[in-house]
């Protein structure tokens, strides 16, 4: 058989492929009876004149197999553009017929956007009360509560306390002062140097985030509207074009979950809107030209004095949904469009590749006080709302009578004969009287509050104060008849525990910020970036790192078996970064008072360990390790010494008398007493005699210690 007839047949399963492919194209767009089809399925390809020779069919094959792909990917577009050529199809409807056929059509994109109306739908009771929260915060509550009532501007003199004020600003204080922080811990052995890394590394890529003003911002949304939100992202356009993590505050009005649920990653879809100005989407975007029209979403704002700056901006729907991959591992996608406009999809750039490797919706939300079947929660508004109502209605009733006591008014009867002029004015001291009419003008007497009144009004103020937690104790106030500091310590403690519980809710969402982190640096950080740590030594250190130690490897394989996999996992520790001044005060009193106990002392660590095993305080893993080391250190220079003395002292003596000098010295330093004898020989500390067998002498108890032992001992004895 001649070569090229070899060569035709192998060309007919890839033009079979080529008609098939456009064939089924213009069945998609109902043209499957067209003759143009059938008469280029006809056609017959020209065979050229034939070759002996097998380096040229090999030659002609691989030029075929390397650009098979593109010439059928070609040939399709130029048959089906041919096609609607001659079908007399213009422009506009191809471009249309090509959107259509896409994943994210505007079909489909329809159908999310009915299902985002249909989450609006639902939350626009959180939102209303989020939005009337802020109105609380902002000292506008009377005219919040005037609009509810159908009564707007009622009263225009109506006056707000801060009492709710001030307590939500205490809570946030305690919620800053325990500032937290990370710290990775590795589930086996060989993660060890990487969780230390990460441990370093993920505190300074969130630094750069600015992620303490971050914290700061979400703790104030938490403590007023209810429920704190992160956003961790992935930002394309950071370090010119590099990308690196982005970690953000979102608002919670623009964001929209399926209703009936209580964690976000349980919905099916996750909407956030934001807002974009018409012509930077238009400059980014061409194709949004004629296309940013009122669209069907409506988004509620927060009611302030500087307006809801929506003007001349179109709403961009950032679309999160989730789907299983054929393994059953779960993925998340993401769309980002502006009414039926698709400017971005991640299913597809690649269906079967996660839009975040872990799976995630990138959002944390940090309920205050959790409600049924709601990922939001209360916040202090909304619990302590009623009383604060009350409060400013008592104290405007006290000040309207007080003010009315301090401005007398009197009743005229008409044709009193009374000049008011002069009346009123407090400069003259005679005012004309026509006739005999003194009687005719009498003073408006006010009556007296009960003392029921200022009872009440301290009460509510009082329920305000219980109710969040935020009492005198906790501004630096003591009760009468409290002088002892342990007696106001524990009441400080004992007041704190409303806020302990809203720390511990932070730190479990910190944790899932962090681990957010950790999987954005997993995916992303393929080229390795210099980072700036603080060493253990406390002096700088410039380390690189990339994500080659996370990602998953294959572990060693055995003939005849599946390969294995491995990838690292860590732990997540979250601790208090306390940095306020009685803290450090506290770290630095328990730093001295270990030095006067001896603690410090090597022939003590034993008991310093002991000791250590019953305290909790920061730092206590480095102290403990630094005492194991002394006392390591001290047993084993005992060991020497006693060693390098019994052979001075039998074969050089002259200078065994200067290596006991040494070693007396060196223990005096290491707060050792050791007495060497005049004869040389080895020292009374280390054995007291000649042989460095004999048992050196048991250390003497420090008198700290001893006293210690005695008063608990006398405290546990029954008279």
């Amino acid at each position: 058989m001649a070569i090229w007839d070899r060569l035709n047949r192998r060309k007919q399963p890839a033009q079979a492929e080529e008609q098939g492919g456009i064939r089924s194209g213009m069945a998609e767009m109902g043209w499957n009876q067209n003759p143009v089809i059938r008469k280029e399925s006809q056609r017959q390809p020209m065979t050229p004149a034939p070759a002996e020779d097998e380096s040229t069919l090999e030659m002609l094959t691989q030029q075929q197999t390397t650009g098979q792909a593109e010439a059928y990917q070609l040939g399709q577009r130029m048959g089906i553009r041919s096609i609607m050529d001659a079908a007399g199809i213009t422009a506009d409807r191809r471009r249309q017929m090509e959107t259509e056929s896409r994943l994210m059509s505007p079909t489909r994109l329809r159908e999310a956007t009915v299902t985002l109306l249909d989450y609006q739908g639902k939350k626009a009771n959180i939102n209303k009360r989020v939005i009337a929260a802020e109105r609380w915060w902002e000292l506008k509550n009377w005219e919040q509560i005037e609009e509810n009532r159908g009564v707007k501007g009622s009263n225009p003199n109506k006056s707000s306390t801060g009492w709710l004020w001030n307590s939500i600003v205490g809570k946030h204080a305690d919620m800053i002062d325990n500032y937290p922080e990370a710290l990775f811990l590795p589930r086996e052995k060989d993660d060890e140097e990487l969780a230390k890394k990460l441990s370093a590394i993920v505190p300074v890529a969130m630094e750069e985030n600015k992620f303490e003003q971050c914290y700061n911002d979400v703790m104030w949304q938490k403590l007023i509207e209810g429920t704190g939100v992160y956003g961790v992202f992935w930002n394309r356009s950071k370090l010119n074009g590099l990308g690196d993590i982005d970690i953000k505050k979102v608002n919670i009005l623009n964001l929209y979950w399926e209703p009936g649920i209580t964690d976000i990653q349980e919905s099916r879809n996750v909407f956030y809107i934001s807002f974009e100005h018409k012509d930077l989407l238009i400059e980014h975007y061409p194709d949004l030209e004629g296309q940013l029209t009122t669209g069907a979403v409506n988004q509620a704002q927060y009611k302030n004095d500087n307006g809801n700056g929506t003007e001349n901006k179109a709403a961009v729907i950032d679309w999160y949904y989730k789907k299983t991959d054929e393994n059953g591992r779960q993925m998340v996608h993401y769309c980002k469009y502006v009414n039926e406009v698709c400017l971005y999809s991640s299913e597809e750039e690649d269906p079967h590749v996660s839009f975040y490797e872990d799976g995630l919706y990138p959002f944390v939300l940090d309920a205050l006080y959790p409600v049924a079947k709601s990922p939001a929660g209360l916040g202090y508004v909304d619990i302590v709302k009623d009383a604060q109502s009350d409060v400013d209605t008592l104290s405007q009733a006290i000040i309207m009578n007080a003010t009315a006591k301090a401005t007398p008014r009197y009743f005229e009867s008409m044709g009193s004969g009374i000049n008011e002029q002069e009346f009123l004015d407090l400069s003259k001291p005679i005012i004309h009287v026509n006739g005999g009419t003194l009687d005719r003008l009498q003073p408006w007497q006010v009556p007296d509050m009960g003392s029921d009144v200022h009872n009440t009004l301290q009460n509510k103020i009082d329920e305000i104060k219980f109710v969040t937690g935020n009492t005198d104790v906790n501004n630096g106030g003591v009760p009468s008849g409290v002088t002892a500091a342990s007696a106001i310590a524990a009441l400080k403690e004992d007041s704190g525990r409303t806020s302990k519980d809203s720390n511990k809710a932070a730190y479990r969402a910190f944790a899932d910020v962090v681990a957010m982190v950790q999987s954005r640096i997993t995916q992303f950080y393929e080229v390795q970036r210099q980072f700036r740590i603080i060493g253990e030594n406390g002096s700088p250190e410039f380390v690189g790192f990339d994500n080659s130690g996370l990602k998953t490897k294959e572990v060693q394989n055995f003939d005849g078996m599946e390969p294995a996999y491995r990838k690292p996992i860590f732990d997540i520790k979250i601790q208090v970064q306390r940095e306020n001044a009685y803290t450090r005060m506290s770290q630095n009193e328990l730093a001295i008072q270990f030095w006067g106990m001896g603690m410090f002392n090597p022939q003590l660590a034993d008991q310093a360990l002991m000791l250590l095993d019953m305290m909790d305080f920061r730092g206590k893993d480095k102290v403990r390790q630094a005492i194991r080391n002394q006392g390591t250190m001290m047993d084993a220079m005992m060991q020497v010494a006693q060693i390098a003395m019994a052979l001075a002292a039998k074969y050089e003596p002259a200078a065994a008398q200067q290596l006991g000098m040494v070693m007396q010295s060196m223990s005096a330093d290491m707060g050792m007493n050791m007495q060497i004898p005049a004869g040389g020989g080895t020292p009374a500390a280390l054995g007291g005699g000649a042989d460095p067998l004999d048992k050196p002498q048991e250390p003497t108890e420090n008198k700290i210690v001893a006293r210690a032992r005695e008063r608990a001992q006398n405290a546990s004895r029954v008279d």
